[in-house]
């Protein structure tokens, strides 16, 4: 977090773990530390404020890190010009990297551009500068990132960025990838990608068929899959369980016709995470 100004009201509200936020006020209560923050709801799209509880080690000074009119700078065109930078959203984070400095990884979302982008800023010779960067397609079909945590997954102290993104590959078929990533030199590494929700209606079997194993299911057509990402500590780290259920429909039937349920841990194999089917 880092100290900001002017005036906001607001209610309790939720930090998504490794964010970096600007605080406009602080206050105790209760015996704790509380600070009136504002974040951008990657879910919403729009700026929210509230109040959520702090230690004093969460609270930077402000010169800590740059402001986003120096960041969208440094992105230079198409966040030069005026009225682009005034509609534009950043979503700070910061992934640590072992004995090196955090990597400041930023969501810029622009109202007025039909992509937005996801960045890392590198430390060097005490600036922040772009190296890694990937592009999110905006419109009534994608919304790019709707949600980011930070997590130390490998516990080797280098952090990996978890985001839901949700996709569309034909008029009925949609849903939301769950992807985890690290960041390496200039580029984004995928380490595991799994859909936490699917819905397939573009095509449907004559017949029913429930595949083994289960996982096979996700994606058929006629099926809508429902699920969660959770970490279970294993060893020094953590590993993805996915669990949910798929639903079968048959053409023409609003409810489905049979299901079935999946959980399945996707252990690390020293590259990446297994992949869920």
């Amino acid at each position: 977090m880092v100290p900001g100004s002017g005036l906001l009201k607001g209610k309790p509200v939720q930090i998504d773990q490794g964010s970096l936020v600007p605080v406009f006020n602080t206050k105790e209560r209760g015996g704790a530390k509380q600070a009136l923050v504002r974040i951008f709801n990657l879910g919403t799209g729009s700026p929210e404020a509230g109040w959520v509880e702090v230690a004093p080690a969460d609270v930077l000074p402000p010169d800590a890190y740059p402001r986003d009119s120096d960041l969208l700078r440094q992105l230079g065109e198409p966040y030069l010009d005026d009225f682009t930078a005034a509609h534009t959203r950043v979503a700070r984070f910061l992934v640590r990297q072992g004995q090196s400095p955090p990597i400041l990884l930023c969501y810029v979302y622009a109202q007025p551009l039909p992509t937005a982008r996801l960045v890392a800023f590198t430390p060097s010779a005490g600036k922040f500068l772009p190296t890694a960067s990937q592009d999110y397609s905006i419109n009534d079909f994608k919304a790019g990132i709707t949600s980011m945590e930070i997590r130390d997954l490998l516990g080797d102290g280098i952090e990996s960025f978890i985001t839901r993104e949700p996709f569309r590959e034909g008029p009925d078929t949609t849903g939301t990838n769950l992807i985890i990533r690290r960041i390496e030199g200039n580029k984004f590494l995928t380490l595991w990608q799994a859909p936490v929700d699917f819905r397939n209606f573009s095509a449907f079997n004559s017949k029913i068929q429930i595949l083994q194993p289960p996982e096979k299911n996700i994606g058929a057509p006629g099926t809508v899959t429902a699920g969660d990402v959770t970490f279970r500590t294993h060893g020094k780290g953590q590993e993805p369980v996915w669990k949910g259920k798929v639903e079968f429909f048959a053409l023409g039937r609003e409810k489905a016709v049979d299901s079935v349920s999946l959980e399945k841990v996707c252990p690390w194999d020293g590259n990446q995470f297994a992949p869920l089917r």
